[in-house]
């Protein structure tokens, strides 16, 4: 079975941290990824650009009508995704576990959910 995994983050508090502090972060996000992709369970996985960049469709008199922004407006924004292979839910939360949104960064609001691809 395959899983999405959604990486989350405080994008304002991560923006606001001090420069040297985010290359602290980067530097141990980058460390902490070696035993998560030694796992061979990642099938992909990718970091995406600030979510200022981001367009968000929705339906409107029948057409796509087309914002600036995320979908939602939330504190903790999509930062990026990756897709494990495991035989069940719990063996896919394990393999999340190793990946650096689950280990560190409170204060940036990391976090990750899982869930099953149909």
């Amino acid at each position: 079975m395959k899983f999405l995994c959604l990486g989350y983050l405080d994008m304002k508090a991560f923006d606001d941290a001090p420069e040297a502090e985010k290359g602290e972060i980067l530097k141990t996000c980058f460390d902490q990824c070696i035993p998560f992709r030694a796992t061979g369970r990642v099938v992909e996985e990718e970091g995406l650009q600030n979510v200022s960049l981001a367009k968000s469709i929705r339906p409107r008199n029948g057409s796509p009508f087309v914002t600036d922004g995320p979908f939602l407006e939330t504190k903790e924004q999509l930062g990026s995704f990756f897709i494990v292979e495991a035989d069940s839910i719990e063996e896919a939360v394990r393999v999340a576990s190793l990946h650096p949104a689950a280990l560190f960064g409170e204060k940036y609001g990391f976090g990750i959910e899982v869930r099953p691809i149909q």
